[in-house]
């Protein structure tokens, strides 16, 4: 390799690490000031089903007056599995970029079995189209996303119609509110073959159990 050749290179090199640098510091930043930017409403209760309180907590823009773009999120664990708690890390780059981020239990295959979380989840939406103004919710912008079967959830959530009655059990008539956007990280986008399929998981057949 040529000199020049070598100059270049470490040209390149140096712009990559400076970018890295930047970047790695504009996180800094944000995590730095991120209390001061967001004020969290935890453990808020949306639903009561089958004797236990579902919570979601929202990650609220302080200062806020106008309606903001708000992302979804719903954890992942093939439904029986995981909790909104574990999951506090994968919000933060939305927080980054600005957004509200609401944060989403669900009920367990354990206590209910399926269609249960795709319910509650549905539930979780509507409650924030009622708790909109309180929030500071832009309905009109919301994103859903998730991992595994919270993208399966979050694919739902855009979906599934209303017409289904799978809303039934919210106490709010309120109509569900459609995501601008789904953004699915590795979930499950064929049920049957997770719970009787070639590519059955024990986790998922769990979720099912014995239901046809």
């Amino acid at each position: 390799m040529k000199l020049r050749d070598i100059v270049v290179v470490m040209r390149w090199i140096t712009l990559l690490l400076l970018a890295s640098f930047a970047v790695a510091q504009t996180a800094a930043d944000f995590a730095q000031h991120a209390t001061n930017q967001f004020q969290v409403a935890a453990n808020v209760t949306y639903l009561t089903a089958g004797g236990h309180d579902l919570k979601l907590d929202v990650y609220q823009k302080r200062g806020a007056t106008t309606p903001q773009p708000t992302v979804v999120f719903f954890h992942g664990g093939f439904w029986v599995a995981g909790s909104k708690d574990t999951s506090q890390l994968a919000l933060l780059p939305w927080m980054e970029m600005g957004y509200q981020v609401v944060n989403v239990e669900y009920r367990l295959g354990a206590v209910a079995q399926a269609p249960a979380a795709v319910e509650d989840c549905m539930c979780a939406m509507r409650f924030l189209a009622t708790q909109a103004k309180t929030y500071n919710i832009d309905l009109n912008h919301i994103i859903v996303t998730g991992e595994s079967a919270g993208g399966h959830l979050s694919l739902s959530m855009g979906m599934i119609p209303e017409s289904t009655g799978l809303a039934r059990q919210c106490e709010s008539n309120v109509v569900l509110p459609k995501p601008v956007a789904i953004v699915n990280w590795y979930g499950i986008t064929d049920v049957n073959d997770v719970i009787d399929g070639p590519n059955k998981q024990p986790a998922a057949m769990r979720w099912f159990g014995a239901l046809p």
